[in-house]
């Protein structure tokens, strides 16, 4: 299984790709993110090839449906420092809602193109290969102990993913159970944690459907979508900071926008240092500042030099975003902008250690490194429960829920009926 699972297709670099093509002929890249080609069409192309294998799968039943419905317990066992921790959660089919009812929370902005690439992949194969991560608020932690049984019986699935990462899945065929555990999540909150363009896609092909049915109940497969379900309220449920990379081969541009916009007060030595060992705690937005790695131990710190101003520019982001997160958002957005004016968008790439970051300026592999604190899990809640949103990728929820390990086909003529 290690050969045949990917990490979500939005955190996946074109040398990623290659080396999970490489790795296995049935790696489920070639069916989230299969590769563009010469003379490509509207009759040939990603889509329609990803459609094609996927069909042949089941024919040849490399892949094989379960028969009967089922709840997907996944834990996720992994080390921050000497730290082990555990996130659990499950996999189940949740009623897509609109945004507007409150049920279904964002965070984060979308992409025009990458809600048009998955919906082009949706159209073709009829299924979700990657589950939406969501996040539910259950102080008690009850399902958390209603599988605690289960949890201690052998997985029916184990992946150890390139992060170190043990991801463990058990089936639960259980109607009791299965019962129980939709009725404590029946009224709760879903809040997005990761799959933006995932559920936005879903929506948007959820309403193709309907229109061109004309009729529904509303029991139809498109009507739902594949999500992982985790409890906010765990310490296991943690968020990890997004390092952006400058690799161009100058960013000298890059620099004279940075200093037009912000005040850049250089360190070095241990005054770098003591700044460095900060930026990994998770913040509550406040913070105003972010940190610029140029290598040789010497960084600077970047504070606003007109927050009013920049306040102006970005009020669509801060409209409704809790007063404590505008530092954090204006100072995403703001280096984001510069960075896709000045720098080739998404240059560098995004790691989440602090230590990577610095060990790729100090080889060369990288001209600069921007260092931004972590929002924390109850920041990220209180922008959507504000109903504001903040650029994307801008927080990152580790480790990864993998593509691969379940997939919801969408089949014409079915219904999810009611199990109980």
């Amino acid at each position: 299984m290690d050969h045949v699972v990917s990490p979500p297709y939005d955190v996946i670099d074109s040398t990623l790709q290659q080396r999970l093509f490489d790795r296995s002929p049935y790696n489920i890249i070639r069916l989230i993110l299969g590769a563009f080609h010469d003379g490509d069409d509207d009759k040939n192309n990603r889509y329609t090839r990803s459609a094609a294998l996927f069909q042949q799968w089941r024919d040849e039943q490399i892949l094989v449906r379960d028969e009967a419905p089922a709840i997907y317990l996944y834990d996720q066992h992994y080390q921050i420092g000497e730290q082990a921790i555990v996130r659990k959660g499950f996999i189940a089919l949740a009623r897509i809602e609109e945004f507007a009812s409150g049920m279904v929370k964002p965070h984060e902005q979308t992409r025009f193109d990458w809600c048009r690439d998955r919906l082009q992949l949706l159209r073709h194969c009829r299924a979700n290969f990657s589950p939406v991560f969501s996040l539910y608020s259950d102080p008690c932690c009850v399902v958390e102990a209603m599988t605690g049984g289960v949890r201690k019986e052998t997985s029916d699935l184990e992946v150890l993913d390139d992060h170190g990462v043990q991801h463990k899945l058990w089936k639960i065929h259980d109607r009791r159970l299965m019962t129980t555990i939709s009725e404590v999540l029946a009224a709760k909150p879903l809040l997005i944690a990761d799959g933006h363009h995932r559920y936005e896609t879903a929506l948007n092909y959820r309403d193709e459907q309907r229109e061109k049915q004309g009729e529904f109940s509303g029991k139809e497969t498109f009507n739902y979508v594949s999500m992982y379900f985790s409890n906010m309220e765990d310490p296991s449920c943690q968020t990890v900071a997004q390092h952006r990379l400058i690799s161009a081969p100058t960013y000298d541009p890059f620099w004279a926008q940075v200093t037009t916009v912000f005040n850049a007060v250089a360190l070095q030595g241990a005054a770098w240092q003591e700044k460095v060992a900060q930026v990994p705690t998770p913040g509550d937005g406040r913070d105003m500042e972010v940190l610029l790695y140029v290598g040789d131990g010497k960084g600077y710190v970047l504070t606003l030099k007109n927050i009013e101003e920049q306040r102006q520019c970005n009020r669509h982001l801060l409209a409704h975003a809790p007063s404590a997160t505008h530092g954090a958002i204006l100072y995403r957005a703001v280096l984001e902008q510069l960075l896709c004016d000045v720098v080739n968008e998404g240059d560098g790439g995004v790691v989440h250690q602090v230590a990577e970051a610095l060990t790729c300026v100090d080889q060369g592999v990288s001209r600069g490194a921007l260092l931004f604190p972590a929002l924390s899990v109850a920041t990220v809640r209180d922008i959507a429960n504000a109903g504001g949103k903040i650029p994307e990728c801008s927080t990152c929820f580790f480790p990864s829920v993998l593509s691969g390990l379940v997939i919801n086909p969408v089949v014409s003529g079915e219904q999810i009926g009611d199990f109980l």
